[in-house]
């Protein structure tokens, strides 16, 4: 505990931002679980298709998988919180996704898009960790 205590006097934004680093793969982890888990039924939301994906994923796979809350964010807070934006981005570079199939995965999967803005928030704080860690000790 006394060299934890040394590493915390020394750099705390650096430790700090590495706790943040082992929850991000712990997320992503527990999202690869959750996604798992819950195959069958996203693939039947997502691509009308519940064997379109088999488990256990590919790592390519899951990660478009895994990558589907943050595309749509937009509309999400347009679903949400009825914000509206000049222009929405074109959906054809991704996966074409109905209003009905979001509200639906909305409701039926709410940890799925908890999980992964919680481990985007969780990289983004390492990564200005990192950068503010490197400024002030330098």
């Amino acid at each position: 505990m006394t060299k934890f205590n040394l590493m915390l006097e020394k750099m705390p934004m650096g430790v700090f931002a590495f706790i943040f680093l082992i929850l991000l793969f712990l997320l992503y982890f527990v999202l690869y679980v959750y996604i798992y888990l819950n195959l069958k039924e996203i693939c039947k939301i997502i691509f009308d298709d519940e064997y379109r994906y088999k488990a256990p994923l590919e790592p390519f796979d899951f990660l478009f998988l895994s990558l589907i809350p943050t595309t749509f964010w937009r509309e999400l807070l347009n679903l949400k919180k009825n914000i509206k934006f000049k222009k929405l981005y074109e959906k054809d570079f991704y996966l074409k996704m109905s209003e009905e199939q979001l509200i639906s995965l909305l409701r039926e999967f709410p940890c799925f898009f908890i999980l992964q803005y919680t481990a985007i928030f969780s990289g983004l704080l390492f990564m200005l960790l990192m950068v503010a860690s490197y400024f002030l000790e330098v």
